[in-house]
């Protein structure tokens, strides 16, 4: 059994957005959220280390190992190359040391697992360029021998590349090496010797490749499957549109667990072809999604007002069952009528309204400030505002004791899938606030959304449990404020020393926060005539 797992990965600021996303690609996941996770400085801006080392355990800056012609013109970026068969030197008390380059994201752990199971059974493991996604087999392999072969005599001399010129090149992108593995060593001394002919962007995986099949340690490798750090640059992967996810383009269309965007080619959207036929246009960033589902540009409905200033996405067409709503169905005392804004339910359950559109807005920006951080939601009912947050690109954990139902379970699934968010958000069948500590497992959130119970005590429960497992720096919502049991739980925070906000949106929504965060600017509807209710008196309200 590993006892401790250390990913690694790092970038400079010009490949920050591609560095970020793979850190988030792990800090999703959630076992991901507790794995030690060190970070390569090689020449962030001061901004990008704080948002480095707000997520990671370790940022370091690396030295100069071996020695090579015109290294002190070098570029910061080649020393984050060269650097790898020392990793272990910097990231010191791991049994397992797993490399994730920049551009390579983590889709599904599973390819994690198997990472660090094949390199406590062998030394190392990882991934051979060889596939049947991959154009290089079809006909292009004398080319490619050809450039495999100038790039060994470039590190070596002729007769290796005579000798290797046909060996499958393995992918020093994402790797995984035992601590006491040989090719450390192997490595490093193989890299020493071909950078005296001069230092590139290969290098360093020439010089892996050399001691594996050279040095006596091909044995000493696991050799995984391509899923595990698909490569772009060889072949794209397919679109299953009907799981929101990335797979291998044949039978059984695998998903891919490691998508490693290599090559010259690191567009954004890229046209893939899809599993049912056709082709669509994917995000291959993290998180990756339809492209051209952004819902940015679905027109607004009659009556839904957003306030000025706010980003709006409106994911309707992942969530088939939603509809206008009919306020005469719904016998909660505290539903407010008056306001003309469209009041959203599920067709299923026409008596429980969801978030407005302009207070769906103010989750999503909210959310957008706490990109890549952990969040939390409490009550979530059949997805529409978790939708919002995860869109936003947070880690989203949810407690909703109705997720224990499969049909509200398998509804709520459906649409993130649909809405290609469903591997940011971990589900959880729970109740709040006893079920928080648990879920927390000693580690904070920034971000809270509380939309539960909104009657008796509960909410003051909540908001007290969230102050106790909120981050120093942290905010949180609450939605229906104008029922005065959760007015009570704004109150309370703000008697404990939390900075207060209200909303004038539909059901009224608040903010509470402490520390180096703030909440998002809000113009409420000129058209309405806007009363604050008696049991808010006291709390600012945003414009």
């Amino acid at each position: 059994m590993v006892s401790s797992v250390c990913i690694m990965t790092g970038g400079d600021a010009r490949f920050f957005e591609f560095l970020r996303g793979a850190i988030e690609s792990v800090r999703v996941h959630l076992v991901g959220r507790s794995v030690r996770l060190g970070v390569l400085d090689l020449g962030l801006t001061p901004d990008q280390r704080a948002w480095v080392a707000a997520h990671a355990d370790a940022l370091v800056t690396p030295e100069w190992h071996i020695d090579f012609p015109n290294r002190d013109g070098a570029p910061t970026w080649l020393r984050g190359l060269l650097v790898r068969p020392f990793l272990r030197d910097y990231f010191p008390g791991a049994e397992i040391y797993v490399w994730l380059d920049a551009d390579a994201f983590v889709l599904d752990w599973s390819a994690i697992d198997l990472f660090v199971d094949g390199a406590a059974a062998r030394g190392m493991a990882l991934v051979p360029e060889l596939d049947r996604g991959s154009r290089l087999q079809y006909g292009e392999l004398p080319a490619t021998w050809d450039t495999v072969a100038q790039w060994y005599r470039m590190s070596f001399d002729p007769e290796v590349a005579t000798e290797l010129r046909s060996f499958p090149l393995l992918n020093a992108g994402v790797f995984a090496l035992h601590r006491d593995a040989p090719h450390w060593d192997g490595w490093a001394e193989a890299l020493g010797r071909a950078a005296r002919n001069g230092a590139n962007l290969l290098t360093d995986q020439m010089a892996l490749n050399y001691a594996i099949y050279r040095g006596g340690l091909f044995d000493r490798t696991e050799l995984l499957p391509a899923w595990c750090n698909w490569g772009t640059h060889f072949g794209l992967p397919a679109w299953d549109a009907g799981a929101g996810r990335l797979v291998e383009p044949y039978l059984p269309h695998t998903p891919i667990a490691v998508l490693h965007r290599n090559g010259p080619d690191k567009a954004e959207v890229t046209e893939v072809p899809c599993v049912a036929g056709g082709a669509a246009r994917v995000r291959l960033r993290f998180p990756p999604r339809w492209a051209d589902r952004p819902f940015a540009e679905v027109p607004l409905e009659p009556g839904d007002y957003v306030s000025p200033g706010l980003a709006v996405v409106t994911p309707d067409a992942c969530f088939p069952h939603l509809v206008t709503g009919d306020r005469g169905r719904c016998s909660w005392p505290y539903l407010r009528r008056e306001i003309p804004h469209r009041w959203v339910v599920d067709r299923r359950a026409p008596h429980v309204g969801f978030v407005s559109r302009d207070e769906a807005a103010i989750l999503y920006n909210t959310a957008l400030r706490f990109r890549g951080r952990r969040a939390l939601e409490v009550g979530c009912w059949l997805g529409w505002s978790t939708c919002h947050l995860a869109l936003a690109g947070t880690s989203l954990d949810v407690l909703d004791p109705a997720l224990a139902d499969p049909t509200v379970r398998g509804s709520v699934e459906a649409s993130l899938t649909a809405a290609g968010v469903r591997g940011m958000v971990n589900l959880v069948a729970a109740s709040s606030p006893e079920g928080m500590a648990t879920l927390a497992g000693g580690r904070k959130w920034a971000l809270m959304f509380v939309d539960g119970d909104p009657e008796g005590t509960a909410p003051v429960r909540d908001a007290e449990a969230c102050a106790a497992h909120a981050a120093d720096d942290a905010l949180i919502l609450f939605h229906d404020l104008a029922a005065p049991a959760v007015g009570a739980a704004l109150d309370r925070l703000r008697d404990h020393g939390w900075r207060t906000l209200v909303y004038h949106t539909m059901q009224i929504m608040g903010a509470a926060w402490r520390g180096r965060v703030a909440p998002v600017a809000h113009t409420p509807d000129p058209a309405v005539d806007w009363r604050l209710p008696a049991h808010l008196h006291g709390h600012p309200v945003s414009a």
